[in-house]
């Protein structure tokens, strides 16, 4: 046997041996490690995605095709140019991934829908879902999944569905192609209430019909967290088409257990259908008492409002609340609420009609968001930053400018972001 500075040709085969193994169990380990990883981010992207497939029907018919809808949850209109939406056919290459068009955008808290079962002869990718159930895959612009699932059979009554929207999947009845898949939301909430006029909750029926929510309950975190009875509608509770529904919240406990005041700070409120689901829930902001925290348009992206319209429409889908009185001045007010997180109001005053620029900027003097730039009618005027720049992208804590311009004044403030 031979031997090499006392050791053996056997025991050097047999320590090879065992490094080699060593080294091919790092290896496995290392691949492991890397391929949990890319599931684990594969999986945070889909979580944290602002835009989601929300409704799926597969039981169309020539006249009215397969669709797949989706949803922006976020407060700010998001941009999917170049998104691709896709099944089988996309995921294995056997046909092009269909993609959306430049220029395609979901607004804040918005639908869009996409036709699916398109004749290859129209285009290649258009791909028929199946009636008995199969995965779709839909990704960004830059190639990443962003959310994928796998839908069982439906019959031709029903979708599959998230509830609340962006929530958890479940077959669903009815149809809500384009539209929230809540029958009902919460649609306006003012906290600053008194005695003679306490705190309190809009409902907005979404749908076209009479809807009954008897069973229904709406909670803030004692009905959550079980420190108190949750706020239960009572038989016989109606909301009309398209209609409102107010519910006063802030009742004394000796009259109603489940009575809560909304906290004038801000906090979180839910409400759920009579068979238990959370239909809807939001963190809302503070607002001082001439606001109120509302859905603007009806159903849509929530933001301080500078009014308020109980039990009535909170008015059309924009970031502006233009109010009646006519300005004696030109003034930019101080923001609220300040600091703020996530939405903030910036109102100013023009004594006569003419274009206004009101702009966001970094503390390097660069523009991060352009909040208006058109033309306004003399009178006082609110617009709201959600926090975002002009890609719609959350941008950091920290002190932030903002800048009136006008064909004859300028003025700049500070506000401060805390996420």
């Amino acid at each position: 046997m031979l031997t090499v500075c006392g050791v053996s040709n056997n025991m050097l085969h047999k320590a090879t041996h065992h490094i080699k193994g060593v080294i091919m169990k790092l290896v496995r380990l290392l691949f492991l490690v890397i391929f949990a990883a890319s599931l684990l981010s594969a999986w945070g992207i889909a979580q944290t995605s602002a835009v989601k497939m929300n409704e799926i029907y597969s039981r169309g018919t020539t006249a009215a095709p397969d669709w797949i809808e989706l949803h922006n949850g976020s407060n700010g209109q998001v941009d999917i140019s170049g998104y691709k939406i896709y099944d089988n056919g996309g995921e294995s290459g056997s046909k092009p991934k269909m993609t959306f068009p430049s220029g395609t955008v979901i607004p804040a808290k918005g639908f869009f829908v996409i036709v699916t079962d398109i004749s290859t002869s129209v285009d290649p990718s258009g791909f028929g879902l199946s009636s008995t159930g199969e995965k779709v895959w839909l990704e960004n612009a830059s190639g990443s999944i962003i959310d994928s699932v796998t839908f069982p059979a439906m019959d031709t009554s029903q979708t599959y569905g998230r509830l609340p929207d962006g929530g958890s999947w479940g077959l669903r009845t009815p149809i809500s192609r384009g539209l929230s898949n809540s029958l009902v939301l919460m649609n306006e909430i003012y906290s600053r209430g008194t005695t003679a006029d306490p705190d309190w909750i809009e409902l907005y029926n979404t749908t076209t019909a009479l809807l009954n929510i008897a069973g229904y309950k709406i909670y803030d975190n004692g009905g959550q967290g079980g420190t108190k009875p949750k706020m239960t509608f009572a038989a016989g509770t109606t909301i009309p088409a398209k209609g409102f529904y107010v519910v006063v919240t802030d009742i004394s406990t000796t009259i109603d257990p489940s009575g809560f005041g909304l906290s004038s700070g801000g906090e979180t409120v839910w409400l759920e259908n009579a068979a238990g689901a959370i239909i809807d829930s939001i963190t809302f902001a503070a607002m001082d008492t001439s606001q109120s925290y509302g859905r603007l348009g009806d159903g849509g992206a929530w933001q301080l409002l500078n009014r308020r319209t109980r039990g009535t429409s909170n008015g059309s889908l924009t970031a502006i609340d233009d109010q009646p009185p006519v300005a004696a001045t030109y003034a930019l007010f101080q923001n609220y609420p300040n600091p703020f997180n996530p939405s903030t109001a910036i109102a100013f005053e023009i004594p006569r009609r003419e274009y206004v620029v009101l702009s966001v900027y970094n503390t390097m003097g660069q523009l991060v968001r352009t909040l208006l730039n058109t033309e306004r009618p003399a009178g006082s005027h609110t617009v709201l930053w959600n926090g975002r720049d002009n890609q719609s992208r959350e941008v950091a804590s920290g002190v932030y400018f903002y800048e009136l311009v006008t064909g004859s004044y300028s003025k700049t403030a500070k506000m401060l972001l805390l996420r």
